[in-house]
């Protein structure tokens, strides 16, 4: 039996990639920053799959060399989910940029140090697309210009952690490494994930909280496809040395929009015309972020995935669907 090593154990995607890792009879061993949570993980996931489980909680932090060798030794994979994903724009990018980037390597410099050969790395579009406005096609041949203006500190985070990673297996080539590049990830969560920043674009579009429509795209992707490609990947030997889009497709705010009507929510119908949120972009951070692709036409290959992991994407109007019904069951709880 493998032992896999799941960072990032208590996040919205950490929790189904170990979970999906216990459907196939793996080994799961998982860090978190604290071991308080380690009850609560193994609460959920319980639940989740119906029948009792084991997990092995080991405490690290991103920041912090104490703890992963412990952790990692002994593993025959490790998958790297842990990373920061921020809520609101930060004033410092360090705080995303330095446990990315250090993180990721603290990680790898382990696995080198204790013979692990084969890394899933998570990491994102955002290491893909950003300060390309030029483009309007993605595939995993394109890398974030970290040049551009236009890009923000968690584009930077996610593009110097793969740059990184993909350097150090060059200099290390012992460790076998497949990247997984998701873009925007809604779907169900295990337990609580109701403080997701994913998750938290989705609820404030569906309770109009947004309250108005912007012309922008916004590539989606079901996070039952992203764990699937990291448990896939550490099956498929020809994933080793790829990274692997992963978008069910890209779609405009107001077609979002719709899609969620349909499914019996109350998102905002107004579509803003573009001068009114480059105006609200002079004081709403969030806004801001906005001005730079509004009328941005693009679409994010997944081809790849698809061809190499023979993994056929969730369709848009099921992860809408089921976020929708995974949200709104808390609701219903308070």
């Amino acid at each position: 039996m493998k032992k896999i090593l799941v960072t990032g154990a208590n996040s919205f995607i950490g929790k189904h990639v170990i979970s999906d890792l216990l459907k196939r009879d793996y080994k799961v061993i998982a860090t978190i920053r604290d071991l308080k949570q380690s009850k609560t993980i193994t609460s959920d996931i319980e639940k989740h799959l119906n029948k009792k489980i084991t997990i092995d909680f080991f405490q690290s932090d991103l920041l912090n060399d104490e703890g992963w060798d412990n952790a990692i030794k002994g593993s025959d994979v490790v998958v790297h989910v842990a990373s920061p994903f921020p809520f609101n724009p930060v004033e410092d990018e360090d705080e995303l940029i330095k446990p990315a980037k250090e993180g990721t390597l603290r990680v790898l410099r382990s696995c080198l140090k204790n013979n692990v050969k084969r890394v899933i790395l998570t990491s994102s579009n955002a290491a893909v697309y950003g300060g390309n406005e030029h483009l309007d096609h993605f595939t995993e041949q394109t890398w974030t210009n970290l040049e551009s203006k236009n890009i923000n500190a968690y584009t930077k985070s996610k593009t110097i952690a793969e740059m990184e990673a993909w350097s150090f297996v060059k200099k290390n080539p012992s460790i076998k490494l497949t990247c997984i590049n998701p873009v925007l990830v809604w779907g169900i969560g295990i337990g609580n994930h109701l403080n997701s920043a994913s998750l938290t674009i989705f609820r404030k579009i569906m309770k109009k909280e947004v309250p108005i429509l912007a012309r922008v795209k916004m590539p989606i992707v079901d996070v039952r496809d992203v764990s699937l490609a990291h448990v896939t990947a550490i099956e498929n030997p020809r994933s080793v040395g790829e990274r692997f889009l992963l978008c069910s497709g890209t779609f405009w705010m107001k077609d979002i929009a719709e899609k969620m009507k349909s499914s019996g929510l109350n998102p905002p119908n107004f579509l803003a015309p573009n001068f009114l949120i480059k105006f609200f972009g002079n004081f709403d951070k969030s806004a801001k972020m906005m001005v730079p692709f509004l009328g941005y036409d693009f679409n994010i290959s997944s081809k790849k995935v698809m061809d190499l992991l023979n993994i056929n994407l969730i369709p848009i109007e099921k992860t809408i669907e089921d976020t929708g019904n995974y949200l709104q069951s808390y609701d219903k709880e308070k």
